[in-house]
């Protein structure tokens, strides 16, 4: 794994233990496909699946409700220190869903 995969798995591990602190939300699921499959691919998978449905993740609302959006995988995929690591396609959905909750 190269050095910006390890740091973006690395945010996402560190927003699961402010999520938890600060909106009580223990996502589970999602630890255990970090641990399965890695930063990036988790992400890959989740973005796909959540296209595939036509809806968010729940996490995603979670976070939401708490006004937590930052804490998002969303959010870093967003971050454009991590474009190398994501399509356009993935970047731009990430961006779009995260505006439509900011409205």
């Amino acid at each position: 794994m190269d050095k910006l995969a390890i740091e973006f798995e690395e945010e996402l591990r560190s927003k699961m233990i402010e999520a938890k602190k600060t909106c009580g939300y223990n996502p589970t699921r999602f630890n255990q496909m970090l641990a399965r499959y890695g930063g990036v691919e988790t992400a890959r998978r989740l973005i796909a699946n959540a296209q595939k449905r036509g809806n968010p993740a729940e996490g995603l609302s979670t976070l939401w409700a708490n006004r937590r959006l930052d804490l998002s995988m969303e959010a870093s995929v967003c971050n454009p220190k991590y474009a190398p690591l994501f399509s356009e396609a993935e970047i731009r959905y990430c961006r779009e869903i995260l505006e439509k909750m900011n409205q």
